[in-house]
């Protein structure tokens, strides 16, 4: 493998839209959108509203392709809402800021793809159906009015495009009481007082919640194992407690994970519900085939995996929940969201009000994916690399984030900025996900593609 910055080209090759995206003008217009958004990213660094334009484009483009319009204007209100949150919850006193989360979904479905694909692409059919839980589709012999059912590939697809895509679309609800501190600062200049926004779900009540953590807990429970000839997931009759009662309580306290899956779910659930989508108009019988077979199927399977990924520590035991590690074996796609999460300190911008500040990498990272046949493994190597010229703002940046972990340590240089960065990391992913048997994975991190700093081969102590 040479060790070199990625062009927009060499990464569009490893996510062939083709295999997944059947409509000739459809696959098209999404590969364009999608490389316009690395030539931003690549050939306009600075260029933060440029990112944001393109990777805005971007998904409006692949959701349409779903006929889901309702999505592409929920994403164009989360990027006004950013504007504001990137203002008002920084803090030059303590050094507080937020980090984008837009462009940043963009990055992870583009990370998790590039695996998924790698993976296929080397897998017997029959191994990546069974690895990644899924099968071809039959909703049509189901009575749904789909032109095509999807194959296996194409249906994992989606899935990843639900999950990438929805998995931080709540963020902004966990940041409410930044916006109000930031609206505070200002007023009380004049003796004024701000209160802290108060949101209540006007919507929902409690039965929906009831019914939906429900069902996401008796997917968890029954493991993702395909039934009815690929249709559904096997759910237990056995009353899922422990997953219930942690989601609830983590929609509770505002969790961006937990409320991010349940407003995906809700927003699908709508869209076909009120006769939004311009394709199917469902009549009563169709919709409830509908939910039957896709929302309380893939969706629900996304929305649990969403759910999964922003799950932390309790704060005073220090304890994490029972349902860490998670394997790649057991919810594929979970991991991976995880994973494309924990990795993604590239290309993301952070703290931005004046400042032009990106993450600590400016380059999409270099993937060595191989498939170990004799132990039904796939070992990853991750390749980051920084740019020498901005050693003083990653080391600021690095020491920023020590100041907010358990390692408060002070950091001076760049060795040591890189050493902490990367242990960050390798501790997160080994606490979070089970590595080392049957997805094995080794972090390097370069300056200039030329220097090795850091090698750390990831295995969690299960």
């Amino acid at each position: 493998m040479v060790l070199q910055t990625l062009s927009p080209d060499e990464i569009i090759k490893e996510i062939p839209f083709e295999k997944y995206v059947p409509n000739a003008a459809e696959c098209a217009e999404i590969t364009k959108c999608c490389k316009d958004v690395f030539i931003a990213q690549i050939e306009k660094t600075n260029d933060r509203a440029e990112q944001i334009e393109t990777a805005l484009r971007f998904i409006k483009t692949l959701w349409r392709k779903y006929d889901c319009e309702q999505v592409a204007d929920i994403y164009d209100k989360f990027v006004k809402m950013e504007e504001a949150l990137f203002g008002l919850e920084r803090q030059e006193d303590t050094g507080k800021y937020y980090r984008d989360h837009f462009v940043h979904m963009f990055n992870c479905f583009v990370f998790g793809l590039r695996i998924i694909s790698s993976v296929l692409q080397q897998m017997p059919t029959p191994a990546s159906k069974e690895i990644f839980k899924l099968d071809d589709e039959s909703l049509k012999k189901a009575g749904l009015p789909f032109g095509t059912d999807y194959k296996y590939d194409q249906r994992l697809f989606y899935l990843w495009t639900l999950v990438s895509t929805f998995h931080d679309i709540a963020i902004p609800f966990q940041h409410l009481a930044g916006l109000g501190k930031g609206i505070s600062r200002f007023v009380e200049e004049f003796g004024w007082v701000f209160t802290d926004p108060q949101i209540s779900m006007h919507n929902f009540d409690s039965s929906q919640l009831y019914y939906y953590f429900n069902l996401i807990g008796s997917l968890y429970s029954g493991k993702l194992k395909l039934v009815e000839d690929g249709r559904k997931y096997q759910r237990l009759k056995k009353q899922p407690h422990y997953l219930t009662k942690l989601l609830g309580r983590e929609f509770d306290r505002r969790n961006h994970g937990v409320m991010s899956g349940f407003f995906m779910w809700k927003t699908i659930e709508e869209i076909f519900l009120i006769s939004r989508s311009k394709k199917y108009k469902f009549d009563i019988d169709q919709f409830d085939k509908y939910s039957e077979y896709v929302l309380e199927q893939d969706v629900a399977r996304a929305a649990l995996d969403i759910s999964l990924h922003a799950i932390d520590k309790d704060k005073k035991s220090d304890e994490d929940p029972k349902i860490f590690p998670i394997a790649f074996t057991s919810y594929p796609l979970a991991f991976l969201i995880i994973l494309s999460d924990e990795l993604q300190e590239y290309l993301r911008w952070e703290g931005v009000a004046l400042k032009k500040q990106l993450g600590a990498f400016n380059y999409h990272p270099l993937l060595n994916i191989k498939f170990d046949k004799s132990n039904n493994a796939v070992c990853l190597k991750v390749h980051f690399s920084l740019d020498s010229r901005e050693q003083d703002a990653i080391i600021e940046r690095v020491s920023h984030r020590a100041l907010f972990s358990e390692d408060e340590r002070s950091i001076s240089k760049i060795d040591e900025a890189i050493t902490q960065l990367g242990n960050m990391i390798k501790k997160n992913l080994e606490r979070k996900l089970e590595i080392g048997r049957y997805f094995r994975m080794e972090l390097n991190i370069y300056q200039d593609w030329k220097k090795k700093c850091y090698n750390e081969e990831i295995v969690s102590s299960i």
